[in-house]
């Protein structure tokens, strides 16, 4: 707290000579060098100063952080207890008063980690986005990457009735993973993610098909019935998607179509329960189709 000893001084000759020339005024006495009001004034000034120098010189030093592997020690405790809550903050501690440290990031993994467990899966999903970000090199960004896809799957809602654009974008990050870590010990996890997204989408687009074809909408169930057999191979829908394409072009009069797409079925999946209908739908548009020629 600086003090300026010129304005001081100035200031007690000011009110010393004020007090002066007022005393004069009632007693017609000389004015006095040195009244009350310049003792007053004195006292005044030296209680400022002592308290300006209690005020700087109480000062608490700023608290300081515990060390880096203690605080990760403490926030670890309280994630294997399951206290998630109590535990990110601990984890945000490390972070910001330790951001060269060895160890940061782990934290920011199990910070990540934190918000995954309680079901907060956006942030969670952001959170393992940000170690990437942060350190490129940690040995944790190929777990995060993957913790990031899983994340962003549970995003994703399980009703496969609803947008599925979440699904989509967790899909792409599957193989972007793939192509970041064709090694990895972690693929196996990375296919089963990718079935799970697959079946979601095939179901997504037959269900989308199948309630165009109830409403006898057969080109726009099409659309749908066409994507399912050819984005998604090996989906167990990828029969009875052939068998409605076939009852769509059946139901357009389209016979030569609806036959083709009925043998794909018969030959693709000979065991499948759709088959059979199939075949009896072959033999029936087979003889509609000679009685128009014939009539023809």
């Amino acid at each position: 707290m600086g003090i300026s000893w010129h304005v001081v001084r100035c200031r007690m000759r000011t009110l010393a000579s004020k007090d002066g020339r007022a005393e004069s005024r009632v007693s017609g006495t000389p004015p006095k060098r040195r009244g009350s009001s310049f003792r007053c004034l004195k006292v005044l000034t030296w209680a400022t100063i002592g308290m300006a120098v209690v005020t700087c010189g109480g000062t608490k030093p700023a608290p300081v952080a515990p060390p880096a592997g203690e605080s990760l020690a403490k926030a670890l405790s309280l994630y294997d207890k399951h206290k998630w809550d109590k535990a990110k903050p601990e984890f945000e501690s490390v972070i910001f008063n330790h951001p060269g440290a060895t160890i940061v990031d782990s934290a920011q993994f199990y910070l990540a980690m934190c918000n995954y467990r309680q079901r907060d899966y956006v942030v969670a999903a952001d959170e393992f986005q940000r170690l990437r970000t942060r350190y490129p090199t940690s040995p944790l960004v190929e777990l995060a990457d993957l913790m990031r896809c899983r994340s962003l799957l549970r995003v994703a809602p399980g009703n496969t009735g609803l947008d599925q654009d979440q699904t989509e974008t967790a899909l792409a990050q599957l193989n972007i993973f793939r192509d970041n870590h064709p090694v990895s010990p972690l693929l196996p996890a990375v296919d089963s993610l990718s079935r799970e997204a697959y079946r979601r989408l095939s179901q997504h687009d037959y269900r989308a098909a199948l309630l165009y074809h109830r409403l006898g909408r057969y080109q726009a169930a099409r659309i749908y019935f066409q994507e399912v057999i050819d984005k998604y191979t090996d989906s167990p829908l990828v029969p009875d998607a052939l068998f409605f394409m076939g009852e769509g072009q059946r139901r357009s009069d389209s016979l030569d179509s609806a036959i083709s797409y009925y043998e794909k079925l018969i030959y693709s999946f000979p065991d499948h329960p759709r088959t059979v209908q199939a075949r009896k739908r072959v033999s029936e548009l087979a003889r509609l189709r000679d009685q128009t020629h014939a009539s023809e």
